[in-house]
Parts: C-alpha cells; structure tokens; sequence
C-alpha cells in the first residue's frame, strides 16, 4: 500500500520535541565551546570576532541536527515572525491580502516611488527570520538617510510541504501584479532575494524568459531596475567541490542543504528542473534579461558550502547581461551579511553590506 504524503506543517510528534530541547541544553554548549576554543586555529573563524562565531555556528547546530518538522515547529511562520518584529519596533503591521493565498508584509509606509520587493530565504520550507528582518530595516533606514526613502515589502509565500512548486512562483507573479496595480513603475522596483528567496527571483525572471504554461505571464511596460541576489540557492542536488571543502565553515552544512533539497524537489517533474535549479539550466537560458531587468547584482561567500554553483550560474548571467556584478566576499559564508544582526551588538562587522547600499541607492537615483 502506497504511503501517503505528509503535507502539514511543523507537527513533530512529541518525542521529537522533547529531543530537539535536550539537544540545545546537552550538546549546544558544548559544540559551541569546542567551537571557541578551536577558532584561532580555524582558516575563516580566526578572522571573525567570538560572537560572530557564535551565531554562525548556532545556525549549523540547528539546522544540522534538527529535522523539517522540528525547525518548523520551532520557527513558525513568517506572518508570525513579521508580527513579532514589527511588535517589538513598534511599528504598524502594514498588510497586503494577495491572491494564491499570500501576503505582502510591509516594514514601514507603503510607497509607490520606491520600492524594493523581497522573497525571503529558508528552503521554501521555513519563514523569514528575525534577524533578516533587521538587516533590511537597516538597508530602509540607510537609503532613507541617503534621501531616498524606500519602500520595503516582503512576500509572505506558501511553504513546503503545505504548498510545492509552481506555487511559490505563481506568489511571486501575484506580488508583482499588485506593486503594479497599486501604481509602482516596474523602473522603480528593485527585487531581491537570499538562498531560495534569491531561488524564487531567478524562477521569477525565468518564468518572464519561459512562461511556465500553469502560471500567469508576467508583463511589464519596463525593466526592473535592479535584481539582487544574496547567496542564491541555484543547485538544491549539488555534493561536490565547495559543498564538501566549506562543510566546516559555512553556518549551513551539505547535509541539511541536500536533505531539504530532496524535500523541495520531491515529486516536481523533471521539464522545471531549470527553473528550480538554475546551475542546471542552458548557458543561453538567460539570453534576453536584460529586457526584464536593468542591473543584477550577485554575492557569494568564498567559505560558503554553495560557492561554486553560484559563481557558475554568475558567471552565465555575466554573459548574457552587460550590467551583471559579481562579488565573492572573503571569509564569506552563507547569507554572510545577515548574521552581523543576529547577536547583539547589532554591529556590520562585512566589507559587503556596503557595497549591497551602493547597489540599492544607485537603482534609485
């Protein structure tokens, strides 16, 4: 008899959060001591101050040992993690109810002059995290002194495995439309994404390339103005090169990467395989972007396990646009910019966070 399905969201029984919990109290001190004591040894943590390293290694802790259903049930969703955010800046929830059953969640006023349009990272299996929310919020308030107030809207997509593909892109398409409709130029949006969220952009953009045949067509009068990508998630099958030699540096492990990979693709038939992993795609896949968008901008960690497939996949967008960057930050891991705000002090301790402004403020001369 056929087994069926698990598509609900962040139940684990009850043996298995019971165990998540001894996990931090038994063994997370002590792989985090063993991590501070071995960090001046180490070729990238030797050049990272001590809470850096702290943050850094707790994410691989989690991620490493726990399961879907346990960092689910740990995590909750993003309308929850945005409600707490916004709760403790004070800040009014600022909504948008989308079709295709998502949201647009909004830091700050919404605007139509400017806008910058996020799909956040996780896997497609988990929300946006707190801390993300505060790099961004960061970005807002430097574009805003550089006299450039921005809006920031965050989409609120369906997870896996409550939702699997094209779902998340029809999201994407729906999130667009409604920037649009509300009266935004796409020459003033400027999209970006992390890990699957840099994933979703680029589905996005190929879906404008490649109309997938069960999603809406995505028409704009212009290009977007900028598309930026943050440690993008281009091979959810890769086990070589940098995923095995970074294994040890980056703050997410080849085993959780190849794990949740195999969740997110289970059961999506082989014809998307260029859509969801874009390291796979034809060279000539991205022949005409630069009619869908102006400037792309791509960063990579040189100690991140995702290293090699990004700069591949880089390296074809350099080809097919003539305004692509390209920058593989030093010492840099996985989504490298975010994790100055996970511990406090909340402190840019990255060479590239600046460089991500630059991108952002010129976008929106």
């Amino acid at each position: 008899m056929a087994s069926v399905k698990n598509t609900s969201f962040g139940n684990p029984p009850l043996l298995e959060k019971v165990g998540a919990v001894a996990s931090i109290i038994l063994y997370l001190p002590l792989f985090l001591g063993w991590t501070l004591i071995n960090s001046p040894f180490h070729r990238t943590n030797k050049h990272k101050t001590w809470t850096r390293i702290i943050g850094d290694r707790l994410s691989y802790f989690l991620t490493t040992r726990f399961n879907m259903k346990q960092l689910q049930w740990a995590l909750g969703d993003t309308l929850e993690v945005y409600k707490n955010y916004m709760e403790g800046q004070k800040l009014p929830l600022v909504t948008d109810e989308l079709a295709e059953n998502s949201r647009l969640l909004w830091i700050g006023e919404r605007r139509t002059d400017r806008v910058i349009l996020y799909f956040h990272g996780g896997a497609f299996l988990f929300p946006v995290p707190f801390f993300v929310l505060s790099f961004w919020k960061f970005v807002q308030s430097e574009l805003e002194a550089k006299g450039k107030k921005t809006g920031f809207a965050l989409l609120q997509y369906s997870l896996v495995p409550t939702a699997t593909f094209p779902t998340q892109l029809k999201q994407a398409v729906v999130a667009v439309q409604q920037l649009i409709s509300m009266g935004v130029e796409p020459q003033n949006i400027q999209l970006t994404g992390d890990s699957a969220g840099g994933n979703l952009v680029l589905q996005l953009l190929s879906h404008m390339l490649h109309p997938v045949s069960d999603v809406p067509r995505l028409t704009i009068t212009a290009p977007f103005s900028g598309v930026y990508l943050m440690s993008p998630w281009v091979s959810l099958t890769g086990k070589t090169g940098s995923m095995i030699t970074n294994d040890d540096s980056d703050c997410i492990g080849i085993k959780a990467l190849t794990y949740w990979g195999r969740i997110v693709l289970d059961g999506v038939p082989e014809k998307y395989r260029s859509y969801l992993e874009p390291y796979y795609a034809p060279e000539d896949w991205f022949m005409d972007l630069s009619t869908v968008v102006r400037r792309v901008f791509v960063t990579d960690g040189d100690a991140e396990c995702l290293r090699d497939e990004i700069a591949v996949v880089a390296d074809h967008l350099g080809k097919r646009h003539p305004r692509m960057q390209f920058i593989l930050q030093k010492h840099g891991i996985h989504d490298d910019p975010y994790l100055d705000f996970l511990l406090w002090p909340q402190k840019i301790q990255n060479d590239l966070t600046p460089l991500i402004l630059d991108f952002f403020a010129s976008g929106f001369e």
